[in-house]
């Protein structure tokens, strides 16, 4: 089955004002499939991106007032109304930090939701995130690693096909594979803003909810949650934006609407 990780509407969490902290019903456990518990001040640039206060993608932030995520995950959208993101929690269930609205989203222009080919976007919030240990932005890849590298892999994704959303962030190791050794699997849907990423054997992925979510080398942003084959099977790698390939979009789309100041080392 074919997936896209666009969080199921499970959470029922209302907006409250720049700083964030409200309860909702328990949910039972899950994770980032085969993956383990982790806190966010281990990865303090991963946001939630809300719907009518529900998880719906993942994401990370770039600049104070900036996040990248997945066209995929706003595609579909009328407009941003109902969009906010929260940043510097570990938990879906109990959230605490700070949470903005969205202003605006910019898509790639070149998107197709067919392929999910320039599968980006940038989300333009509605004021500034104060960075702490808690809530950083991240720098973007410039090259992609050879094959077998092993990355990291982060989101409150479900822990199976059809499952439930993680109460607490989650994080994966798998290995990035080779274009060639992916198209065995995708065949012509696959292209050069793609990069796959698994492990042999299948039990380790990301899955529906860490949509737009980072995937990450050596604390810089390599991959962007895109879609795959159901949730960690074998043979069938998760696909993500590459960000090395994307790059000069990211940076141009950043540069032209973050605050002066906000970031400078990306």
């Amino acid at each position: 089955m074919f997936r896209l990780l666009i969080g199921l509407s499970i959470l029922g969490l209302g907006l409250a004002g720049t700083t964030f902290q409200s309860g909702g019903l328990p949910m039972p456990d899950g994770r980032i499939v085969g993956g383990t518990e982790t806190d966010i001040t281990h990865y303090p640039h991963q946001i939630s991106m809300r719907y009518r206060g529900n998880h719906r993608c993942g994401g990370s932030i770039i600049a104070s007032n900036i996040i990248v995520s997945a066209a995929h995950c706003v595609n579909t959208l009328k407009g941003v109304e109902d969009l906010s993101i929260i940043a510097g929690t570990t938990s879906t269930i109990w959230p605490t930090g700070q949470e903005l609205r969205v202003r605006e989203f910019i898509m790639h222009e070149k998107y197709r939701s067919l392929n999910n080919d320039y599968d980006v976007t940038i989300l333009i919030l509605d004021g500034d995130f104060v960075f702490n240990e808690s809530v950083q932005p991240i720098a973007l890849a410039k090259e992609r690693p050879e094959h077998d590298t092993v990355v990291t892999v982060t989101g409150w994704g479900t822990t199976s096909e059809g499952g439930v959303i993680s109460n607490n962030l989650q994080e994966v190791e798998v290995n990035v594979v080779e274009n060639a050794k992916c198209k065995s699997a995708y065949s012509i849907t696959l292209t050069s803003r793609m990069l796959c990423a698994g492990v042999n054997g299948g039990g380790k992925d990301a899955c529906q909810g860490d949509s737009g979510g980072p995937l990450i080398l050596n604390n810089e942003l390599l991959g962007i949650v895109s879609w795959g084959t159901g949730c960690a099977r074998p043979k069938y790698p998760g696909v993500y934006a590459s960000v090395p390939e994307l790059h000069s979009w990211i940076v141009a789309t950043r540069d032209a609407n973050a605050k002066v100041g906000s970031i400078d080392f990306l």
